[in-house]
């Protein structure tokens, strides 16, 4: 692996990221660019490596319906089986006229046991059938309650809902440069309090060693009041920052990668919200600006944010800088 062997001697690292600083165990990036976390769990057991809450709650209201909707058929299925399984006389009321009739039979009589309405028409007879019919009932009472807690967690789970744009961009800036990545809300969430750290992680070559360095950038407006349309965030590319002299090259021998650490308070929730992204060496742009992504209405009477915009730019020159003189 090519790294670069040294830095700007007047940035300040710090080791304050949660994550090592041998190289030599971790692998890739830090940060996936949805924000989560670039690790895998190992050394334990599949079920407890696994949470089923956390894995439903973070799932797409489509994919969780359609989990919901499986699980509900398995179970039908599976019981009816069971009740077929017992013989015809083992419910009572049942027209025992085909195979396929018994099946539907067994099968809704299933599903009015695990949901507890019980119609009546259909009941059991025998204790076998008696006990797999309360079993059934106890299973649908659980499941339901269970299916009742992830739906609700999944609608009151505070969440930011923040887009980053997907590149960052080292765009001109007070006759120098900056590096400048944007975000924005797209919900109707009321964001205040909002506040932005960003992390610089380089792979550093020091005494014959490959070293993860990780540098807390300096920005022009680490926090604002309030979040309502697109926030830019700039750090100042001068003669403290770590980006200084470094060339795209020098980003991608060092794998860099620049980790973003969002948190404000959002009314709707009366609670904090997080976001994270990442942005790795080929997610920089040089020599590129931001198009503005608000306009007024056509009545002059409301913003427009267009989300669309967010990623945007347009190529432009920019400075080089002059070589520190150590």
């Amino acid at each position: 692996m090519a790294t670069i062997r040294k830095i700007n001697s007047r940035a300040i690292s710090t080791n304050e990221t949660g994550f090592g600083t041998n190289s030599e165990y971790s692998g890739g990036r830090f940060y996936n660019k949805d924000g989560t976390p670039n690790v895998e769990v190992d050394g334990v057991g599949f079920l407890k490596k696994i949470s089923l809450y956390n894995t439903l709650l973070k799932m797409s209201g489509i994919k969780l319906f359609a989990v919901i909707l499986i699980f509900y058929f398995v179970i039908n299925l599976t019981f009816s089986g069971i009740y077929l399984a017992l013989g015809p006389g083992n419910l009572g009321g049942a027209d025992n006229d085909s195979t396929l009739n018994n099946f539907w039979e067994a099968f809704f009589f299933s599903a009015q046991t695990v949901s507890t309405v019980g119609y009546g028409h259909i009941y059991p007879k025998g204790l076998p059938t008696n006990i797999f019919a309360g079993m059934e009932s106890l299973l649908g009472l659980l499941a339901f309650a269970f299916a009742t807690a992830i739906i609700y967690g999944k609608f009151t789970q505070p969440r930011a809902y923040i887009n980053f744009s997907h590149n960052a961009l080292i765009a001109p800036y007070n006759n120098g440069r900056a590096v400048m990545f944007r975000m924005a809300p797209y919900k109707h969430n009321h964001l205040t309090d909002a506040e932005v750290k960003v992390t610089l992680a380089m792979k550093l070559q020091e005494d014959g060693k490959v070293s993860n360095k990780f540098y807390s950038l300096p920005l022009e407006i680490p926090k604002i009041n309030s979040l309502t349309t697109s926030w830019t965030i700039v750090h100042p590319i001068n003669e403290q920052s770590p980006f200084y002299n470094l060339t795209n090259d020098d980003l991608r021998m060092g794998s860099a990668e620049l980790l973003i650490f969002f948190r404000a308070f959002d009314e709707s929730f009366s609670n904090f919200v997080i976001a994270r992204s990442s942005y790795i060496a080929s997610d920089f742009v040089e020599g590129a600006k931001f198009r503005l992504m608000y306009h007024p209405s056509e009545d002059k009477q409301t913003t427009i944010l267009d989300m669309a915009k967010l990623s945007e730019f347009d190529k432009v020159d920019i400075p080089i800088l002059n070589e520190i003189k150590n």
